[in-house]
């Protein structure tokens, strides 16, 4: 009895280890091979992502930087820009500045100048006046004799001729 138990049969051992090997043929064939391309190919979708991930994060560094870089541009061109238009405002003030200037001091020789033709003109004219008046007051006391009282009113009518002209 104990005999068949341990009883070991030659022919049914190959027989189960070529049905083992054919077993892991068929599992390798049919069923390892489709897993591991499946594996191969989602880790090279992970991969992909990764690569993809690092990619627009280097772009995306790169952007910053260009904007960063522009910025900046931006900033100096902004500030030379104000610096020639306050420039320009300040030249356009000192132009406007000496031009009122000249124009004024233009503006006073000018009114000088007619102020002093006026004044010689009314010289001239008050001369002309007083000359005439003088030959008028000669005429008169060549005419008659002149006491103190009449000499009196003689320049008394002389002021008075020469305030209303």
């Amino acid at each position: 009895m104990y005999q068949q138990l341990v009883n070991f049969d030659y022919w049914t051992t190959v027989a189960q280890l070529l049905n083992f090997g054919l077993q892991l043929l068929l599992f390798k064939r049919f069923l390892f091979e489709p897993v591991k391309k499946v594996l191969e190919k989602r880790q090279q979708e992970v991969n992909m992502v990764y690569t993809d991930a690092e990619q627009a994060n280097i772009a995306a560094q790169e952007a910053k930087k260009s904007y960063e870089s522009h910025l900046a541009n931006a900033r100096v061109e902004a500030e030379e820009i104000t610096n020639k238009a306050i420039a320009s405002a300040k030249l356009q003030s000192d132009q406007i500045i000496s031009s009122a200037r000249e124009e004024s001091a233009k503006l006073r020789a000018k009114t000088s100048a007619d102020i002093e033709l006026e004044r010689q003109r009314a010289m001239s004219e008050a001369k002309g006046e007083i000359s005439k008046m003088a030959v008028e007051i000669a005429s008169k006391l060549v005419e008659k004799e002149i006491d103190e009282k009449t000499h009196s009113a003689l320049i008394d009518s002389f002021i008075a001729e020469i305030g209303e002209n």
